[in-house]
């Protein structure tokens, strides 16, 4: 049997929390809108940006709607064999937010806040991470993402990447996925994905 392997990202994926946001931060870093503020606010100071945002995102992740089907998702990949990761921008305490909401646990996540060794997307460093940690190859392993940021990092890492466009504003076409899904009803009717390697 072959070890495969499924990893989401979070915001746009498993929570449509992009539009709450303000929907203009799609696969920006914490740390790429702080500096982008600083450009017309350069007194603003780091800890003062942070607390404002870490108040507004504990609201937001504990109250965000889960985007539709993602507890059926879930339960047919653990029910599939499936290893389960997560890899976000968003800080540990954001991702246990919305962790705690799913019905199935997703054990493994990395947030790239946090683990400041891993380079943010569209660098491949946390799906790279996550494989290895999930002891799993690339070409057996498939990455759910929304962002072109994030589609550029999964498919840097060498595994396969589906894109979920069900929360994308109209002007917003990222590139270079290897699937394109409106919803994860449309996903769950395609598993398994037939590129994916089936055990001899």
């Amino acid at each position: 049997m072959t070890n495969k392997a499924f990893i989401f990202d979070l915001d746009g994926v498993i929570i449509d929390s992009e539009t709450w946001w303000g929907g203009q931060s799609l696969g920006q870093t914490i740390n790429s809108h702080y500096q982008q503020l600083k450009k017309t606010q350069p007194k603003l100071l780091w800890d003062k940006y942070f607390l404002k945002l870490n108040q507004k995102a504990k609201i937001i992740y504990n109250q965000a709607p889960l985007t539709p089907n993602i507890n059926d998702l879930i339960q047919k990949l653990i029910k599939d064999n499936y290893r389960l990761a997560l890899v976000s921008g968003s800080t540990q305490q954001w991702i246990n937010y919305v962790i705690m909401r799913l019905k199935f646990p997703i054990k493994l996540t990395l947030s790239l806040q946090d683990r400041q060794d891993l380079k943010p997307k569209p660098a491949p460093d946390g799906y790279v991470e996550a494989m290895k940690q999930l002891r799993v190859k690339p070409e057996n392993t498939l990455i759910l993402e929304d962002s072109q940021l994030g589609i550029d990092s999964g498919k840097a890492a060498g595994a396969f990447t589906i894109c979920l466009t069900q929360h994308h504003p109209k002007n917003y076409h990222p590139l270079g996925a290897d699937l394109y899904v409106k919803s994860l009803a449309e996903l769950l009717n395609q598993l398994p994905v037939k590129i994916l390697p089936r055990a001899d």
